[in-house]
């Protein structure tokens, strides 16, 4: 077992890699009473199109979530929630965009809880009669998303920002995705995205790293599982342009909420030669300066009585494209969207403020070890953009500068927008 050293924190990562590929981060934490486990493979929502060798494979939008609801059946007839609810524990499942996570909350029996969470995903059971079942349950939830403002606000800027990009799909499908899904779908999905080789088992909080190995690896002995061959995803070139520029949609809020999705060629930042990482970080840092709750911008909106909450911001990378999204409320659409804009095309920062905000983001990483659940998606978070756990945020932190920052803001010359308004729905 390798011991991975979280830079300047104090913190210790342990790594390990089964002989069958599963890959292992343990990160413990002993002040704490409780244990959080999650077991993930990268399959996400836009893994459809696909070739394994010489043949392609194509398979319905939404399989990858509708493979997680089916996952927890068992060959006995039980489910896995009644397991985990008979000993204490809390268990869910989600799927994202790029990948599908198991995960287990609990503060005792955490042999159990690790060895049943390994159990259940490493046996598959499916029929025709369960894939029926499940349709009819995820059309459910559909019909709740398409009617949920807070889900629409992502959705509906993905959908129009994108034009052959898969992010703008939705991760269940729609209902007709859903009607198209049979059981070879669902098991061609499991077989090529959930051999130990695509999937890794982070554990955070109490719990001894030694231990957790000797059950996993006690667990998965008798396993037998197919030789893994990787898929290859297929790639699509996305368009610099947006399907729509605008779009209103009337549901049921008290004000108009408005997301303004911006589309940025990461080919604008070349010269630069910064990682996708680091190129994210200094983003958001200059996002957090000119939108944040402390920004000049925030204050004049508040005071006018324009907004009345925060200004969210949130980034988006794809294979060639940065998604910087800008979410509020107000009742002066036209007023803020225009405010929003224009300090957009003027984005401002200085040294004193570069500054104060390095030094927030490395003490809140510092604090972030006492939350396991932060710590656990963070470092899934890593492994799913960058292919590893990076131990040395703290590092790229203190080499983030005010003379770069003010570089990737001159490079935001070129970029196109496309804009969701949420609209209250008319009292009748």
């Amino acid at each position: 077992m390798n011991k991975i050293k979280v830079k300047k924190t104090g913190e210790t990562c342990y790594y390990e890699k089964l002989k069958n590929g599963l890959e292992i981060y343990l990160l413990p934490n002993n002040k704490v009473k409780n244990f959080y486990i999650t077991l993930s493979t990268k399959f996400g929502s836009i893994h459809t199109d696909f070739k394994i060798g010489n043949q392609n494979h194509s398979l319905p939008k939404g399989v990858a979530h509708f493979l997680e609801h089916i996952l927890f059946n068992m060959p006995d007839g039980t489910n896995a929630f009644d397991y985990f609810s008979a000993i204490g524990s809390s268990i869910n499942a989600f799927t994202s965009y790029d990948v599908t996570c198991y995960e287990v909350y609990a503060n005792t029996k955490f042999k159990e809880n690790l060895s049943y969470l390994l159990e259940y995903v490493y046996t598959p059971y499916f029929t025709k009669e369960i894939v029926a079942g499940e349709k009819g349950i995820i059309i459910e939830e559909i019909k709740q998303i398409k009617d949920n403002p807070s889900s629409e606000l992502l959705y509906g800027m993905f959908r129009n920002i994108f034009v052959k990009d898969a992010h703008q799909y939705l991760i269940s499908g729609t209902i007709d995705d859903i009607k198209k899904i049979t059981l070879e779908d669902v098991k061609l999905a499991y077989d090529t995205f959930y051999p130990p080789e695509n999937m890794f088992l982070i554990i955070t909080g109490n719990f001894n790293p030694e231990e957790a190995i000797a059950i996993t690896t006690e667990t998965l002995k008798d396993y037998t599982f197919p030789k893994y061959q990787k898929p290859v995803i297929k790639k699509v070139k996305e368009p610099f342009k947006v399907t729509k520029e605008y779009e209103e949609i009337t549901l049921p809020v008290d004000k108009e909420k408005i997301t303004i999705g911006i589309k940025i060629p990461k080919s604008n930042f070349k010269a630069l030669k910064l990682s996708d990482l680091e190129l994210k970080m200094y983003l958001n840092l200059i996002m957090r300066i000119n939108y944040g709750n402390t920004s000049q911008l925030k204050e004049e909106l508040t005071s006018n009585g324009i907004i009345t909450e925060s200004i969210s911001t949130f980034l988006t990378v794809t294979d060639e494209y940065i998604i910087q999204a800008i979410i509020s409320s107000t009742e002066y659409p036209e007023y803020y969207i225009k405010r929003i804009q224009e300090v957009f095309s003027h984005l401002q920062i200085d040294q004193q403020e570069i500054d104060r905000k390095i030094k927030s983001s490395i003490s809140n990483l510092i604090m972030s070890f006492d939350e396991i659940e932060v710590v656990n998606n963070d470092i899934q978070d890593d492994i799913v953009s960058y292919g590893k756990y990076i131990n040395d945020i703290y590092l790229y932190y203190r080499r983030l500068n005010y003379e770069t920052a003010k570089k990737v803001i001159e490079k935001l010359d070129k970029y196109v927008i496309s804009i969701t308004v949420l609209k209250p729905q008319e009292k009748q």
